[in-house]
């Protein structure tokens, strides 16, 4: 699954709109979670304007 880059004051916004864990946050952006949350996450984080990168 691809990364999203996001800055760290919107990634704080994300924390309070989904009620989560920075950690939580992270993993969802990073890719290494795929559950109903972390897909809400990611989608929330590109309207937002995170860029999605190809991982390697």
């Amino acid at each position: 699954m691809n990364e999203i880059m996001l800055p760290t004051p919107q990634r704080k916004e994300l924390e309070k709109i989904f009620k989560v864990s920075r950690m939580t946050i992270w993993q969802a952006l990073k890719g290494r979670s795929n559950s109903p949350m972390a897909q809400r996450i990611r989608k929330a984080a590109l309207e937002k304007g995170g860029k999605e990168f190809i991982n390697a």
